[in-house]
């Protein structure tokens, strides 16, 4: 009853809102103007592909922000870190190359591969099921489109935070392409981008389209002097569209990502426990972060003196490639109903390698070893396949709007964790070894449909059943000193659990007229419970099964949406409770392999907020988008150890007697304002060309990485200014564009996390002052 009336009190508030914000959001600016403006066809009108079918972005009664083509290339954005910049609700962090997007304050919080991602990711309805390979794709793009709260009723994989999708550009029906030549500095960036489509014979289109980037490193290794963060990637995409009638398409997808550089590693930030080497209580010492020791040769060994350095003996080792064939076959089986199948295979292999003492410190014997050399090197090769298939049914008639679907996905996770002082040339035994396997089938059918019982008035319903199953086979084993090998744990998993779940949405949408749409929307999501591969070893036989229970979440949103001559306003106002959040639980202890790691439920955690995007465009050479976004996220009902509490580490201790209440507490990634103020000003040229300036605001308020909320795993809050000047020749074909992103150089923390082997706090950086100038020719 307290759930129920706690959802009365904010649907009532958020109706106030709504109410108010539809009378803020009236034009405020002159309306001889905004006719102008309409007169000269300077429309704001976004169409996006939210709910499967083309809409206006003001028609489409979900919380949703486009980025379009030329937004994405005037700000030089080919990486989901860089989309954050653009989008204000969402947050993206990374650490030991996950990647990790957060959407209202729910995201991944686990690094170790078989959990899946909160927030989903698609490249033209295909999910990208690891969070690893999530960090590909960005090129040749139509727009990005990203959906706030849970989805499963309109798409294949179902998420509990929203999902990411990514639209590619498609071939067309005449010849055209570009090419742009990217030249920039301090770290020299040569970025080569070029895509070419059109017809190749009747009823027979393509498009190529390819990107190379190579840069220099924003850091340095101080001890092998060999730079890190640096890039060399290239990636292409090759689209083959078949149209043997007018009631069917067929298009087949061929996409290629590789990497290879020193890129991703995590920089030292803090010790974990400092003070441990000077209180006197010997049983602390073991605390002591490797880089405070004393190497074999008597050396101390020491940490970067540069935030944006490593001193670490092995430089990182960044090495993917992924590649994927996908097949969509669409047949309009009649005006109002479309089927759609689509079949997709995506492969992924990586090889991560970080020292991860993030230091000078080579391995010495430890106290708690005697003879046992140790340390923190970590090589972690991933390989991922995955297989989907989605059938749609699309309904479209004059008052029906459906979309009907079924979904298969069978995906294989394998990966190798080796722990110890030589694991590239595997000389050394004495390591912890937590290779895995993770298996996992998935069966969906979902609906989303919307009747519209007026012009006036629609109401919407959804419902998605799904059924998941994992197996977990792990290979875990330890160091012998005294046997100068590995020994394999005798009791390892291989263990089998299965979910199903049915999660129902309703919603309805109000359209007092042409310019208006009010609408409300309650919602429910599920992501399925898992076991991280390489989870902490089985230790008896009688030992629960690692796996913890599904996410799931319950949202509502009420929200306005206008549009009319030069001016578009979204509005919307949301609540959402997060029941059994996935969180992953790394801390030292006193005995090999001297850290442990546990996914576990966090029991509530709830979320409130509004965003407020506008779009004003009072004539044709000025236009200004704006974005705010207003979080509190907090964890309601949480108990878990600290990982930084030394008390775990002494000798008896009982975790269950140090659990920390963090109710109250602010969830990972979750800044309480966002903001994103992005004008831009056109001036016409006597030649006919244009010149536009460009610029962009953005602001994210202080945000943890951590439940715990400690400030030493924590970004403070930072603004971001970028700036472009475009030139545009007045054939339409040249371009020039000069850049600048980060332009006072903030020291910007992504994510951080606290390394138990090596006793340390690390993080991953957002990229510092990058300026360079983008020369394009289209045709």
């Amino acid at each position: 009853m307290l759930t129920h009336r706690a959802s009365a009190r904010l649907l009532a508030r958020t109706s106030i809102v709504a109410a108010a914000a539809f009378a803020i959001a009236q034009p405020a600016f002159a309306q001889d103007a905004a006719e102008q403006a309409a007169e000269e066809g300077a429309g704001t009108e976004i169409i996006v592909t939210a709910q499967k079918r083309a809409q206006s972005l003001s028609d489409v009664s979900l919380s949703v922000a486009a980025v379009g083509t030329e937004a994405l290339a005037a700000n030089i954005t080919v990486t989901l870190e860089g989309l954050q910049a653009l989008v204000p609700s969402i947050s993206f962090g990374n650490d030991f190359n996950f990647a990790k997007l957060f959407i209202r304050g729910i995201g991944l919080s686990s690094s170790l591969p078989g959990v899946d991602p909160s927030v989903a990711l698609h490249v033209d309805g295909v999910v990208v099921s690891l969070a690893q390979a999530q960090l590909g794709s960005m090129f040749d793009l139509e727009r990005v489109e990203v959906l706030r709260g849970p989805q499963g009723t309109l798409y294949g994989r179902n998420a509990t935070g929203g999902a990411v999708n990514l639209i590619t550009a498609k071939p067309s029906d005449t010849l055209e392409g570009y090419v742009r030549q990217t030249l920039g500095g301090d770290a020299l960036l040569i970025q080569t981008d070029a895509a070419i489509g059109g017809p190749i014979a009747e009823g027979v289109r393509g498009r190529l389209a390819v990107q190379r980037i190579k840069r220099d490193g924003f850091g340095v290794n101080e001890f092998t002097g060999n730079e890190i963060d640096n890039l060399n990637q290239w990636s292409g995409r090759a689209h083959l569209e078949f149209l043997p009638s007018d009631k069917v398409n067929i298009l087949l997808t061929g996409e290629y990502h590789r990497e290879d550089d020193r890129s991703l590693a995590i920089k030292f930030r803090e010790v974990s426990f400092p003070g441990v080497l000077n209180d006197n209580i010997a049983a602390n010492d073991g605390l002591s972060a490797l880089g405070q020791r004393l190497n074999a040769d008597g050396s101390q060994a020491r940490f970067a003196t540069n935030p944006r350095n490593i001193a670490t003996n092995f430089d990182p080792i960044n090495d993917r490639e992924q590649w994927a064939l996908t097949g969509a076959i669409t047949v309009d089986a009649s005006d109002a109903v479309s089927i759609k199948s689509l079949t997709s295979y995506r492969s992924f292999d990586a090889i991560f390698f970080h020292d991860f003492d993030m230091s000078t410190y080579l391995g010495y014997a430890l106290a708690q070893t005697n003879a046992l050399r140790s340390s923190a090197n970590h090589w972690q090769p991933v390989f991922q396949h995955q297989f989907s298939q989605e059938l749609q049914a699309n309904v479209d008639t004059d008052k029906f709007h459906g979309v009907f679907g079924l979904f298969y996905l069978d995906e294989q996770i394998e990966v190798e964790n080796h722990i110890g002082l030589d694991v590239l040339t595997n000389t050394d035994p004495f390591r912890v070894q937590f290779d895995g396997r993770l298996d996992v089938k998935t069966w969906a059918a979902f609906a989303n449909m919307t009747y519209d019982l007026s012009d006036m008035f629609s109401v919407k319903a959804g419902a998605r059943y799904s059924w998941e199953e994992r197996r977990l086979r792990n290979q875990a084993g330890l160091g012998s000193a005294a046997l100068n090998r590995l020994v394999l744990d005798p009791l390892q998993w291989d263990a089998k659990k299965s979910w199903d779940d049915f999660s129902p949405s309703l919603g309805f949408e109000f359209r007092p007229n042409d310019d208006l749409m009010l609408y409300g929307n309650w919602s429910r999501g599920f992501k399925s419970g898992t076991a991280e591969i390489g989870s902490t070893r089985r230790l008896s036989p009688t030992q629960p099964l690692p796996f913890v229970d599904p996410e799931k979440v319950e949202a509502f949103e009420v929200g306005s949406k206008y549009s009319a001559g030069a001016l578009s306003a979204n509005l919307a106002v949301f609540f959402q409770r997060l029941k059994n959040g996935q969180f992953s639980l790394t801390r030292a202890i006193p005995t090999p392999p001297f850290f442990t790691s546990t996914l576990t439920n966090a029991a509530v955690s709830e979320a409130y907020g509004a965003e407020f995007d506008v779009l004003w465009r009072p004539s044709r050479e000025f236009t200004v988008n704006a974005s705010v976004g207003y979080l509190h996220s907090e964890f309601t009902k949480f108990s878990a150890s600290d990982p930084l509490d030394p008390r775990l580490f002494a000798p008896g201790a009982v975790e269950s007697e140090l659990l920390k209440d963090l109710s109250g507490n602010a969830t990972r990634m979750s800044p309480k304002w966002s903001l994103n103020l992005n004008p831009t000003y056109s001036v016409g040229m006597n030649n006919g060309g244009e010149v536009q300036f460009g610029s962009n605001f953005s602001y994210r308020s202080k945000q943890f990485h951590t439940e715990f909320n400690d400030d030493r795993m924590a970004q403070d809050g930072y603004i971001q200014l970028d700036a472009n000047i475009r030139y545009k020749h007045s054939d339409g074909h040249f371009s020039a564009n000069a850049w600048v992103r980060n332009i006072t150089n903030e020291l910007v923390y992504a994510g951080s996390f606290a390394v138990s082997t090596s006793r340390a706090i690390g993080g991953t950086l957002m990229p510092p002052r990058t300026y360079g100038i983008t020369l394009g020719y289209d045709f």
